[in-house]
């Protein structure tokens, strides 16, 4: 659980630092509100829809392939958001959600609970995507020193357990509000 509580806290600089929270809307083309609105409901699905494929061994190996592609740990979050490769983030989501049919199912459905435009969703999370993984990476590389999370249970346990503090679990409605995503989004700025 102490690799949870990390990525949390990595996690929730990107809402919780208004120098982070403008990089991304001016990024991405959006206002800071529709930001935290599209992050609220994007991000529980994300960590989630990883969680389970982390739970097979194919997963898991592709997870940690794509952290160690991403572990860009010193990297300032403010660079990185200005140089982040959207085409990397479509392929991360195509990945996460299966195909990019599925990805776009996602994207309309965050987009209804978000009350914001699909194509500016796909654009919050293709942009959010590899600095979701960056920050998994950062926060994997710490756990190592101290356990294990290099196989599917490692992974999924990680990812679980952010789910389960940010209050998003199993349950269908993620249950955050704006308070929730400055916790999720955690200390990228430290």
């Amino acid at each position: 659980m102490a690799g949870a509580l990390d990525l949390l806290s990595l996690l929730g600089g990107m809402t919780a630092n208004k120098e982070t929270v403008s990089a991304l809307s001016g990024q991405a083309s959006v206002s800071e509100d529709q930001m935290t609105q599209t992050l609220l409901q994007a991000l529980p699905s994300m960590l989630g829809k990883m969680q389970s494929n982390a739970q097979t061994k194919s997963g898991a190996d592709s997870l940690l392939k794509a952290l160690d592609q991403h572990d860009l740990s010193e990297e300032d979050i403010v660079k990185l958001i200005k140089t982040v490769d959207m085409n990397d983030g479509v392929k991360i989501l195509n990945h996460i959600y299966g195909d990019e049919k599925q990805a776009a199912a996602v994207q309309k459905e965050v987009a209804k609970k978000a009350g914001i435009e699909p194509a500016k969703v796909a654009k919050i999370m293709a942009l959010v995507a590899p600095i979701l993984l960056t920050t998994l990476a950062k926060t994997n590389k710490k756990a190592n020193k101290t356990q294990s999370v290099s196989n599917s249970d490692g992974l999924a346990d990680l990812l679980g357990g952010v789910l389960k503090l940010a209050g998003g679990g199993s349950k269908k409605n993620s249950g955050l509000d704006i308070g929730d995503v400055a916790s999720l989004l955690g200390a990228l700025m430290k």
